[in-house]
Parts: C-alpha cells; sequence; structure tokens
C-alpha cells in the first residue's frame, strides 16, 4: 500500500517466509474448503502446522510484550485463558474434542502472530495488501464457479488421497465472506470496474445468497457500510441496478441451476424467497424449518445460562452440545451430527458461560471500535488511502461475523483462520498507523 511502508531490510527472517506461506495457507482454506483443512498427517494438518510456523516466526521477531500492549489483544488473552479454564477439566474426558471446540477462540493466536510480525517491520503491510489485491480480483468473480466445482467434485467422487474429502468442499457463507471482503477492496481500492467483471461479481453473490440466508446478509450489509462510509453510492447504485436487471431477466425466462449431489435449485424465486425469509415473511417449509429448529435451541442455552445454573461457567468444551442439550440433527440425512448451534455467540455462551459471551462481546466491540475511530483519524489526517484499508478489513471481518451468527463458522479452521489473520492484521494496523502519527 503506497504510503504505507516504513522502510525496508535486505535481509530476510522467518517472518518475512512466514507471510507467503500463511497467505497459501488461507488460499487454500478460501479455494478448497474443508477438504484443504485436512492436508496433513494427523493429527497434525495444515492448521496446526502454520500455527507452530507462525509461533517459532513470532518468537524470532521478539515482539510479543508490544503485542500486548493493545486492548483488542489484552481482551483476547483474557478470553484465551477463561477457554482454557473451561477446556482442561474435559481433556480427559473428551480428549481431542474439547482442543477441537476450543479452537474457536485459541485460532486467535493467528491473529497475535499476525500482528507481531507487522511491528517487527511494518513494511510487510505492503505486502498484505498486494496480497489482498491478487485475492480480491479473482476470488470476488470466480467465487461461483469454485462453489459450482465443489458440489460437482462431490458428487463424482474427487476427492484427497487418504481423507476421504471432496476436492473442494466450501460452505456457502465461506464463499460468501470471501466474495464480501473481495467486493468492498474492489470497491475502495480497484476504481471503475467493467460490466463483465460486475456480472460476474453479481453471479457469485446470486449463487451464494440463494444458497444461504446468512451468507446473503454477510455479503450485502458489509458492502452497504462499505459505500455508505467511503461515499461511493454511485458504485452500489451501479451494481445494483445491474443486478436487478439480471434477476428480472432470469425471472421472466425461469432459468433455473440445479446444483449435485443433492440438486438443489438456484433461481431467481429462491434468491426472493431467502431474502424475505430473512424479514420474517413465510418461507418454504425447509427454511422456515431450520429458523425455529435454530431459534429453540438459542432459547434452550439462554435458559441454562443467563436464567440458569450454568450462568458462570456454561457446558465447558467438549461435549457434543446438541446431544447434551436435545437438539440432535444430522443423522438423518446420513451425516455426522452438529455439534453446535450454529451462532458463534451462542456456542461461546452455552461452552463458557455469561463471562465467556461478556469477553468476546468487549472483544468484538474493543477491534471494531479501533477501525472505527482509525478510519475518522485517518480521514481528518487527509490520509484516504489508510481509512480505506482500516475500512476494508472491518467490513471484511464484519462479513465473517455475520455468517457466524448463522452457521457453523468459526469454530473451524476454514473460516476461523481467516478471522483471526484479518484481527491481527487490523490491530497491527493499527498500531503502526498510529506510530506514523506520533513520529510525526
Amino acid at each position: 500500500m503506497s504510503g504505507i511502508a516504513l522502510g525496508r531490510t535486505a535481509t530476510a527472517s522467518l517472518g518475512d517466509r512466514y507471510i507467503p506461506v500463511l497467505a497459501l495457507g488461507l488460499l487454500g482454506y478460501a479455494a478448497l474448503g474443508k477438504g484443504f483443512a485436512y492436508l496433513g498427517l494427523p493429527p497434525l494438518f495444515i492448521g496446526e502446522i502454520l500455527l507452530g510456523f507462525g509461533l517459532l516466526a513470532l518468537w524470532q521477531a521478539g515482539t510479543l510484550p508490544a503485542v500486548f500492549t493493545a486492548l483488542p489483544n489484552l481482551l483476547l488473552a483474557a478470553m484465551a485463558a477463561w477457554v482454557a479454564a473451561r477446556t482442561l477439566p474435559f481433556l480427559g474426558r473428551h480428549g481431542v474434542d474439547a482442543l477441537r471446540d476450543s479452537v474457536i477462540i485459541l485460532y486467535g493466536a493467528f491473529g497475535v502472530i499476525v500482528c507481531g510480525l507487522i511491528l517487527e517491520r511494518p513494511e510487510r503491510l505492503n505486502r498484505i495488501f498486494r496480497l489482498f489485491a491478487g485475492f480480491a480480483a479473482w476470488y470476488g468473480p470466480g467465487g461461483w464457479t469454485l462453489y459450482y466445482l465443489g458440489k460437482v467434485a462431490r458428487n463424482i467422487g474427487v476427492g484427497w488421497p487418504g481423507s476421504g474429502m471432496p476436492l473442494i468442499a466450501i460452505r456457502p457463507g465461506e464463499v460468501a465472506v470471501h466474495v464480501a471482503g473481495s467486493a468492498v477492496f474492489a470497491l475502495l481500492f480497484f476504481g471503475r470496474t467493467g460490466l463483465l467483471r460486475s456480472a460476474l461479481l453479481l453471479m457469485s453473490i446470486a449463487m451464494v445468497s440463494a444458497q444461504s440466508r446468512g451468507g446473503m446478509l454477510a455479503i450485502l450489509l458489509p458492502l452497504g457500510v462499505a459505500c455508505l462510509v467511503s461515499g461511493r453510492l454511485a458504485g452500489m447504485l451501479r451494481m445494483g441496478a445491474i443486478g436487478a436487471a439480471l434477476l428480472a431477466g432470469a425471472h421472466v425466462a425461469q432459468i433455473e441451476v440445479s446444483l449435485p449431489p443433492d440438486n438443489r435449485v438456484i433461481s431467481a424465486e429462491q434468491l426472493l424467497m431467502n431474502a424475505a425469509s430473512i424479514v420474517g415473511a413465510p418461507g418454504e417449509g425447509d427454511l422456515d424449518g431450520t429458523k425455529l429448529w435454530r431459534l429453540r435451541w438459542w432459547e434452550a442455552i439462554r435458559n441454562y445460562t443467563l436464567h440458569g445454573p450454568l450462568f458462570w461457567t456454561g457446558q465447558g468444551f467438549g461435549m457434543n452440545l446438541a446431544e447434551e442439550d436435545g437438539f440432535v440433527v444430522g443423522l438423518e440425512h446420513g451425516g455426522a451430527v452438529v455439534r453446535s448451534p450454529h451462532n458463534a455467540s451462542m456456542t461461546i455462551l452455552a461452552r463458557a458461560g455469561v463471562p465467556g459471551l461478556a469477553l468476546w462481546a468487549l472483544l468484538l466491540a474493543a477491534w471494531l471500535g479501533m477501525m472505527a475511530m482509525n478510519i475518522l483519524e485517518a480521514r481528518l489526517a487527509g490520509e484516504p488511502r489508510w481509512a480505506d484499508w482500516f475500512l476494508f478489513l472491518a467490513c471484511y471481518l464484519a462479513a465473517a461475523v455475520i455468517d457466524a451468527s448463522f452457521d457453523v463458522a468459526l469454530e473451524g479452521p476454514m473460516l476461523g483462520i481467516w478471522f483471526w489473520t484479518i484481527f491481527g492484521i487490523g490491530v497491527g494496523s493499527s498500531m503502526v498507523f498510529r506510530a506514523r502519527g506520533r513520529a510525526a
């Protein structure tokens, strides 16, 4: 990013090698999904390998004390300590399941690592910016292709050797988060996009919106906020007009796309039905049934925590929440039992009690507040690219939080590592930005 670098260093360190390796890992999660997560030799998969490499790079950087001078990182440390306290008692009984459940917060180590590496050499922000630019240039227009290919790969049985997982296995919500981030980046940094690129981006938005109500919100809300805050309403209106024309044409022509293996139909009617179901209008039975199942489970969690005996402790990490709470689903479709209540905040409340939920809310508020203050200060200082950078990071993280409010998202590495990496980039960028201001 022009204007961010504070200097350059000729000698490459472990941190310089880690940034592109982490970027490749994030690309694998975004493009290939759950199948990529099984890459490695159990119990060391790609996520654990990236974490170990990152911790070595952070140790060499020697910036850990500086990292914890930022309020969001201090809250993350407190949150991680509480989660560890609610995990350790269950290790003997639940084993690896306890560790697997705790990563919803303990993957925050990636945020600490990235923040520390940015503080070691602030010029790394230039490289991070270029990596995001390259990712956004193709993922936004091509996200729908990846999702479709994932469905085809699952249908014909193409998978990763040894794991049995499809070669591409990405949820619509995951695609939605990255399409949202790519769309916001394009809006803020690419300028006016061509008609073909705009049409392909709208295809990605339409495909995931027809498949996931949470995915629809994860795209439209951050994109709308980016347009309002940046003053780029003309671009939003242009995209909206193109989208409305394509949607009307698809509806008149009765265009439908059937996705394997369950032959779920994508159509203009389905897209509108998903939108209506979000605001409470009656929809198809499966849409209303899924929403009702979630609401009942969330109510049960509130009853035994906010108003019940598990106020301070929650259930802990390791047990299957669906079995404990009596909301088992998944077996009727021949799949695995759903372990979490399709909402990250409810998962934290159920497992870590009210103290865990309070720390989670403070953590998000502190980080988003930091981004908002940076946007304002950058605008007042006449540095619009810094302001747009912080706005992009805030919208990307918000998209992940929105998706995680409707699905099992941050509980796994596919989106969890992305979430905490963006968190760390935001804190590191903020500390560099403020250090520049003090130096000036």
